[in-house]
């Protein structure tokens, strides 16, 4: 921004700081301010116009400061505004565009403002190609389309995060540039989202928007909005673009700060009114579009927490209106040892079931099928009476899909790899083995799908039709499988 005594010569106005509480400051004597236009004080601090009264306006300051009763302040004639590049993948900055690494300072190529419409409806286009995350729960039975907003739901440490960076680990490598909004974080929560992304090898290619939880309420209230700008530069530069907001309840609570102290009238639990338009013009942003003949995308992955996994909350209920569907992390699973703990049966994706093929619609049918049986029948077993034998085997069958549906946090699955693993579940490759075979004979198999080992599997995938097909398919490459599982058995 251009310095105070230009832009005081500039426009000929000058106003005057006539209260400050905490971070809001009134200004009046500016007659041609706007809403959502940048200020600058005299002792240096930047401001955002948020409300304009008769006489005066209402103003984030931006930046820590001395700022005083009585200063002088300046317009800037612009809206709030921040650099953009390519140059800022690989970096960590807040949401004034600032890197906060230590790397030192980053050459920007524009300058975009923060708040901009989302695409027209006559501009989007049907959702239509797979998102695939690399956990299979979600791939499978809760599936994610490009230009999808599906909500992640859940109760603090229960996994959201690792998800979320297991999905930005597997997008950047098929090409997606990825941009994670960490708002109210820790330090070293951030540090463990950089070490998990550098462990990965996919750190040069996401940018962090980091305002941590003791940055001045109104950065920590733009950070989404930083976060989306940036993605939507990429975008336009036709890559598709995934963006996770973690997260929007805590964003929701620092707009709620803000909007009490502008004294604005409070609805349920003290949120204003306008907090549902202000996530929801967020979200609409994301997308899928066709401009001048091309398609992009911006994929978003807002996250709220839930506390003992109630997911009725006014927030955690508004995002999922405004959302195309929730991924939901259950306590009770977590508390069971389940990792991933997401409940398939309180998730939904209303969209991304159109981007699955026959044999992955039939597949994610068959597993939600038994493993729904499986809960019907569980509280059996917490008697001691015998079992039939259909019952047993049941049984049987739905701990071996939550065994193969299990994932540590640094394995990521390929969409053949975990067709594969089911079609040897239904053909009964595993009856009769105990449990710890099965982790061994997967672990082993996910290991040759990596490496490439087994090119002729991976051929195999892009020909089945339908569920029954994939029986018919793995029946005659039965022997190959137990071949290669007999020859790496001690690798």
């Amino acid at each position: 921004m251009d310095d105070f005594e230009y832009l005081l010569e500039k426009y000929k106005e000058v106003g005057y700081v006539t209260s400050l509480v905490s971070f809001v400051a009134t200004v009046s004597g500016l007659p041609d301010l706007k809403d959502g236009e940048l200020v600058l004080t005299e002792s240096g601090a930047r401001g955002l116009v948020v409300g304009l009264k008769e006489n005066e306006a209402e103003v984030l300051i931006l930046e820590e400061g001395e700022i005083k009763v009585g200063e002088r302040v300046v317009r800037s004639g612009e809206p709030f505004k921040i650099g953009v590049s390519q140059n800022l993948l690989g970096r960590i900055i807040n949401p004034l565009s600032q890197p906060v690494d230590g790397k030192g300072p980053i050459k920007r190529e524009k300058f975009c403002e923060i708040q901009s419409s989302a695409p027209s409806v006559i501009e989007r286009k049907r959702i239509n190609e797979n998102l695939e995350t690399g956990v299979a729960i979600v791939d499978l039975l809760i599936p994610i389309g490009y230009g999808q907003r599906e909500l992640v739901i859940g109760d603090a440490k229960t996994g959201k995060t690792i998800f979320l960076l297991q999905t930005i680990a597997n997008q950047v490598r098929k090409g997606v540039v990825c941009v994670y909004v960490g708002i109210g974080k820790k330090d070293v929560a951030i540090r463990q989202v950089e070490e998990y992304l550098k462990k990965q090898g996919v750190f040069e290619k996401v940018v962090i928007v980091y305002a941590p939880a003791d940055d001045p309420p109104p950065l920590l209230y733009l950070a989404p909005y930083s976060g989306m700008t940036i993605a939507e530069y990429f975008r336009n530069l036709n890559k598709k673009v995934l963006i996770v907001f973690d997260d929007l309840t805590t964003h929701a609570q620092i707009y709620r700060q803000i909007s009490l102290i502008l004294k604005r009238p409070p609805g349920r639990d003290c949120y204003p009114g306008d907090i549902f338009h202000i996530h929801a013009s967020l979200l609409e942003r994301a997308g899928c579009i066709k401009k001048d003949g091309k398609e992009m995308s911006i994929t978003a992955l807002p996250v709220a927490e839930t506390f003992e996994g109630d997911i009725s909350g006014y927030i955690q209920t508004n995002l999922m209106a405004m959302t195309d569907g929730h991924i939901f992390f259950d306590i009770n699973e977590f508390r069971k040892g389940k990792r991933p703990a997401i409940n398939p049966f309180l998730s939904v994706s209303r969209v991304g079931i159109q981007t699955k093929t026959q044999i992955e619609k039939e597949l994610a049918n068959w597993i939600r099928e038994k493993l729904y049986a499986f809960e019907q029948v569980s509280e059996l077993r917490q008697l001691a009476t015998e079992l039939p034998k259909e019952t047993q085997r049941l049984i049987d069958l739905a701990r071996k899909i939550e065994i193969i549906l299990q994932q540590s946090p640094q394995e990521l699955i390929e969409r053949g790899a975990q067709i594969i693993l089911f079609g040897l579940l239904l053909t009964n490759f595993w009856e009769n083995k105990p449990e710890s075979k099965l982790i061994k004979e997967k672990e082993t198999l996910l290991k040759l799908w990596g490496e490439s080992k087994v090119p002729q599997l991976r051929e195999k995938i892009s020909e089945i039709q339908g569920i029954e097909h994939l029986k018919f398919l793995i029946e005659e490459i039965k022997p190959e499988i137990e071949k290669l599982l007999k020859e790496n058995a001690n690798t």
